[in-house]
């Protein structure tokens, strides 16, 4: 490859005149004079101070402290940081230099001084900016929310005839079938044309039954056995037990010999925990509490007669409602009689079965009975020494070791006839009325009213169940339709540390009341106060004594010895 070379030339002449630099005099060639009044034509700028930084910028704020200037000193680092001149370890002179320091007037000066700058810290620290937004960014423990519940589904009764839906059972293995328990319990109105049969329903279908369960007595309850769940037991009209196994049919495969069954209708059944599982119980308006092996069904495994306690004269008092639950306890029972009493019954092996207390009887040192029957016996799922009743027109909260309600709703508008607990939540609880709304409790946000209140039907409400993971609910209704209903995530899903809080609630509750029967008990051991009769009247000396003055006293007479006395009423009655 070649190279080329390029070579630009230029005469001198071109560039121009070369510079020559010489050392001359300085000479004034201009002047301005100084003129004042030509600066107001400008306007002064002001003084900008900008800083670039990537450190993000504080300013000070009311709730800020003052800054305190630190200084480096130095100081003996042991108790109370003694001058050089006093040994610390020797009390007799740490002792004179604190009276000495105590009575040196500057000390009191400076403790004065110190207490001020103290006094403003903490105001400062204690002041609240008012349009600040506090704790944004930490979460409640318990946010209160608009808690609802939707109808899925309604199931109605395909009989022409209407009848009551008296009982609701879930399907143990999960929100898929119900059993409801058709039957009309007033008295004398069942005709002949009514029909006897009860229904099982798939959630998924919802014209058609799933299932028929026939008897020749219409059903009153019946449950799925909880570990096979193709066996139901059913209590009847006639006080007859049914036992079902749906894989032999619709019809009974066994029934209780009408020689040892009830001889009023069966108004609740459980299934027991057993190997077997085929232990039950049942209990009617007879006032027994019989238990049965389905296995046998032509006689009893044991039985309780439902009394008042009274030695002399017991009265029976019949059942309407039965509770049992594994946790409380394989021997514990709670039935709620027609009385408005619950009875506690305790059944041991090789021994017969006991009644220890009587909840809400007067003449055993109790209080606070329903009114009327007691359709509803409900353990605390979370906390199970604590169960609700209903009867009358309120729902109340008892405890095992009390024989009085512990706590109790203000009473209803309406007549109730269910509760039910949630199993998930342990202070959510759901009561059925006869105006046709379910009102839901929750005692975890608010204990003197209503959390939430759905009108379900034109009709009045019988019964409800709700399915073991809390999700729905089914109501059913006097007209033979079962509702069924799903609850919003506030009632399904429990807060944090809820249960804990509401055994603590319980907990004081339960000394509340314990404290009140105990000073009830003080106060009626003290001697009474001096007291005469007069004309079969009892007088209390103190509290006749204190009227009588405040009588005079407004009527504007003064003085010990006016109106009468006890002894003059006493000497007048002629000492009676």
């Amino acid at each position: 490859m070649n190279e080329y070379e390029y070579i630009y030339m230029k005469k001198r002449k071109d560039f121009g005149r070369y510079c020559n630099f010489d050392d001359v005099e300085c000479k004034i060639i201009g002047q301005i004079d100084r003129s004042p009044e030509c600066g107001n034509m400008y306007v002064e700028q002001t003084i900008l101070n900008l800083v670039l930084d990537n450190i993000a910028d504080f300013s000070e704020h009311s709730v800020n402290t003052a800054r305190v200037q630190t200084k480096s000193r130095i100081m003996i680092h042991t108790e109370g940081g003694w001058p050089k001149e006093v040994d610390y370890s020797e009390a007799q002179d740490t002792l004179k230099f604190r009276k000495r320091l105590e009575k040196d007037p500057a000390f009191v000066a400076s403790v004065k001084q110190l207490t001020k700058q103290t006094v403003m810290c903490l105001e400062q620290n204690n002041t609240i900016d008012l349009f600040e937004h506090y704790f944004q960014l930490e979460e409640p423990d318990h946010l209160p929310e608009n808690l609802t519940m939707k109808t899925v589904a309604l199931f109605k009764d395909p009989s022409d005839e209407k009848r009551s839906v008296t009982k609701i059972g879930w399907h143990p293995e999960g929100p898929t079938k119900i059993v409801g328990s058709y039957s009309n319990l007033r008295f004398q109105r069942m005709t002949d044309e009514m029909p006897m049969a009860s229904f099982i329903w798939d959630v998924n279908e919802r014209n058609v039954p799933l299932t028929e369960l026939r008897t020749t007595s219409p059903l009153i309850c019946c449950q799925f056995n909880s570990k096979n769940s193709d066996l139901l037991i059913g209590g009847s009209y006639n006080g007859i037990l049914n036992y079902y196994d749906l894989r032999k049919g619709p019809t009974p495969l066994y029934k209780s010999s009408v020689e040892v069954s009830h001889y009023d209708p069966v108004y609740d059944v459980v299934w027991l925990q057993s190997k077997t599982g085929t232990e039950c119980a049942s209990v009617s308006s007879d006032g027994r509490l019989l238990f049965w092996d389905v296995r046998k069904m032509s006689e009893v495994t044991d039985e309780c007669l439902l009394t008042d306690g009274n030695k002399d004269e017991p009265k029976t008092l019949g059942g309407v409602s039965l509770e049992w639950m594994q946790e409380a306890g394989p021997t514990k029972f709670l039935v709620g009689s027609e009385h408005g009493i619950t009875l506690a019954c305790t059944k041991r092996p090789k021994k017969a079965v006991e009644i220890g207390t009587w909840f809400g009887a007067e003449d055993r040192g109790g209080y606070g009975a329903h009114f009327g029957p007691v359709y509803c016996v409900k353990r605390n799922p979370f906390h199970v020494k604590y169960f609700l009743t209903v009867g009358d027109w309120c729902c109340k909260m008892w405890m095992e070791e009390l024989k009085g309600p512990m706590m109790q709703t203000p009473y209803y508008p309406s007549f109730l006839s269910s509760a039910c607990w949630s199993p998930t939540r342990a202070g959510v609880f759901f009561v059925s009325r006869h105006d046709g709304r379910l009102d839901t409790w929750d005692y975890f946000y608010r204990m003197n009213e209503v959390s939430l209140s759905q009108k379900v039907s034109d009709y009045a409400l019988t019964s409800l169940n709700v399915q073991a993971q809390g999700g729905f609910i089914a109501v059913g209704d006097a007209e033979g339709t079962i509702t069924l209903l799903q609850l919003c995530d506030g009632l399904v899903d429990p807060a944090p540390n809820e249960k804990n809080l509401i055994g603590q609630m319980f907990d004081r509750e339960t000394k509340r009341e314990k404290n009140l029967e105990q000073i009830k008990k003080q106060s009626g051991a003290k001697e009474p106060k001096a007291e005469v009769k007069n004309d079969g009247i009892t007088i209390d000396q103190a509290d006749y004594q204190g009227r009588e003055k405040a009588f005079f006293g407004e009527v504007g007479m003064t003085g010990d010895d006016l109106g009468t006395n006890l002894t003059g009423i006493k000497a007048a009655s002629g000492g009676k």
